[in-house]
């Protein structure tokens, strides 16, 4: 089982993490988190529990695929170059769908 440590990465970012700060909220040194997300280490399944927990999501969202890539996982308005490819639009963001209050 071969991670892919851009998408831990793309994740952690996205939540507003430093990776200092995202370690110690998954339980380890800033220094593993550095050699995941640079791929020059993969984590035990214990240590992938640890990060997956802390991103909020599931493991099979960050495993590498043949290609070496993850699965891409939507969020917010950004879509990726197949969603493009393929006609599908972006979701509207929350600020273009709420209603205003007054």
């Amino acid at each position: 089982m071969k991670t892919n440590g851009l998408s831990i990465r793309r994740r952690r970012v996205e939540l507003g993490h430093g990776m200092n700060r995202f370690a110690a909220l998954a339980g380890i040194s800033g220094a593993a988190l550095s050699r995941i997300e640079n791929g020059q280490r993969q984590p035990r399944p214990e240590t992938l529990k640890k990060i997956t927990d802390a991103l909020g999501c599931q493991i099979n969202e960050v495993i590498a695929e043949e290609d070496g890539t993850a699965p891409e996982v939507q969020s917010g308005a950004t879509a990726t170059r197949n969603d493009k490819a393929a006609g599908v639009q972006p979701a509207a963001s929350v600020e273009q769908s709420a209603p205003t209050c007054q």
